[in-house]
């Protein structure tokens, strides 16, 4: 539920310029149009949801998972956990480059970051 609400309030705080900027403009349409960006701002990739994937690839194209390890360490991650997730994520636990604690998700075609969560 905390990490719902850490997303939700990083989406607010990315449309404050926006909102500004149309709230300025002034009038009903621009507070009706700003609240209808505020709602519809994407929640982003949550645990709660098993829906949430990284690909639908064969696992023929996927990275094979030493490599994917390197590409982790070469970008700052020190890996203490290495796995494959529910959503055919790689998921990893470890630190990132400032040494914070780290659970990040990677798309095992692109090696993409698809999200993570660090601690608090």
């Amino acid at each position: 539920m905390m990490k719902i609400r850490i997303t939700l309030l990083a989406n607010v705080l990315l449309l404050l310029p926006l909102a500004s900027q149309v709230l300025a403009q002034g009038g009903p349409a621009a507070k009706a149009a700003v609240k209808t960006a505020a709602v519809s701002a994407p929640i982003g990739f949550s645990r709660e949801k098993t829906t949430d994937i990284c690909t639908t690839a064969p696992r023929s194209d996927w990275l094979p998972e030493d490599e994917m390890k390197l590409l982790a360490e070469y970008r700052g991650y020190r890996i203490k956990t290495f796995r494959l997730s529910k959503g055919d994520c790689y998921e990893i636990y470890g630190f990132d480059r400032e040494g914070r604690i780290v659970e990040a998700y990677f798309n095992p075609v692109t090696s993409r970051l698809m999200r993570q969560n660090i601690a608090q």
